[in-house]
């Protein structure tokens, strides 16, 4: 291999499949080669990468991809991953981007291997993302402390490292993304005659504004205070549509709690839906995405789709990619757990953006995903980090 090309291997237990576009643009780079390391199995759920892309070419979307072994102990919360250890000393790789878990022994001996052998290594990870200080705090802080640098999701777990002492020089901040940005970015052909069918088909009163989620049904997402808000709303006689697109272990208790309160005849239970034109129909329909737990990859598709998102404003309870919400702009953020303040975020975003042109709201929420929150940006600052740092 060209001695001037550096040669960089990621390591995870599994690559999920959102992942694909931006690991298919790092294998285009031209100036360091890409090895993806990995089990060829998820072991659960997720959907995963297809493991024959290891067999394709590069220039056909294939991934130079080899395989280790999972072997998970104590509820797949602990891993060694057998077989890494051979591939890291045959391959001589210049430097290794770990997924930052530090409940994976095996990474933790490969580091101190590596770093033994003069190899630079990094960690994909959250970083830290709260503020208190507890055993697990500590452990990551010792556990960071051994990399070279860290790829990180935000800037809130940047500014909080800083603070409690990570080098700032080590701590880069990469975002996230599902996909490239023609991808991300739905070009809205959808004609008004479908959409006014689509939300007389789904609900009693389609004149409505509607509110979306989508995503699973659990109850980590609080998905059951959308409910309540839109009780509270109802009592203020400001009646809005509520479209659950999902299924989960939450689905029965919100069903329960829709009835409860009244709101069968403004609440929807889509299902689960992975065809991207019904998601894009679904989302066009929408006025606001709501999410009032951790909002995540949820933001990504809502924003791509050009509606507007609501979620709550505790960092320390949130997954980096709030940080893509910005107020008045493209969606709002409301007090955690205040039922109230979520009624009431809702109600003044659809009030003050009834006559906001389409075109324009679209272009507000299209914006950050364009810019920072796509595969071919994320590549292009993995590249350049790899790069710089040598």
């Amino acid at each position: 291999m060209d001695k001037s090309i550096k040669n960089v291997a990621i390591i995870y237990p599994y690559f999920a499949h959102y992942r694909l576009p931006v690991l298919q643009e790092l294998m285009k780079s031209t100036d360091i080669r890409y090895t993806l390391i990995s089990d060829s199995d998820s072991g659960n759920d997720i959907k995963k990468i297809n493991p024959d892309l290891a067999s394709k070419n590069i220039e056909d979307g294939g991934l130079l991809w080899k395989f280790v072994k999972n072997r998970w102990i104590y509820k797949e919360a602990i891993l060694w991953q057998s077989g890494l250890f051979s591939l890291l000393s045959k391959e001589k790789f210049d430097s290794v981007i770990f997924l930052g878990n530090a409940y994976y022994l095996s990474t933790w001996l490969a580091i101190f291997y590596l770093k033994l052998t003069g190899k630079k290594v990094y960690q994909w990870t959250h970083g830290v993302i709260t503020t208190k200080k507890d055993w697990k705090w500590k452990l990551r802080k010792v556990f960071y402390g051994l990399s070279d640098g860290i790829l990180l999701y935000g800037h809130k777990a940047k500014a909080v490292m800083v603070k409690n002492g990570f080098p700032e020089r080590k701590l880069h901040v990469i975002y996230n993304s599902t996909g490239r940005i023609d991808d991300l970015i739905k070009k809205n052909e959808i004609t008004i005659e479908t959409r006014n069918h689509t939300k007389q088909q789904l609900f009693k009163y389609p004149n409505l504004p509607i509110i979306i989620f989508v995503g699973r049904l659990t109850y980590v997402k609080r998905l059951n205070q959308i409910l309540q808000a839109a009780h509270i709303l109802v009592e203020e006689d400001f009646k809005v549509n509520v479209l659950f697109v999902g299924e989960g272990e939450a689905r029965k208790d919100l069903e329960s709690l829709a009835q409860e309160l009244n709101l069968t005849n403004y609440c929807h239970f889509y299902g689960a839906s992975f065809k991207k034109e019904e998601l894009e129909l679904l989302f066009n329909i929408s006025s606001l995405c709501v999410s009032p737990g951790e909002v995540g990859l949820t933001a990504m598709s809502a924003l791509g789709n050009g509606i507007p998102v609501l979620s709550h404003d505790d960092f320390n309870y949130q997954m980096p990619e709030y940080e893509s919400i910005e107020p008045g702009i493209n969606g709002m953020l409301f007090k955690r757990n205040s039922i109230s303040d979520l009624a009431l975020k809702t109600k003044q975003w659809i009030i003050e953006n009834r006559d906001t042109p389409e075109e324009l709201m679209r272009s507000n929420c299209n914006k950050i995903i364009r810019e920072k929150y796509n595969a071919e940006y994320q590549a292009k600052l993995i590249n350049t980090i790899l790069l710089n740092n040598k």
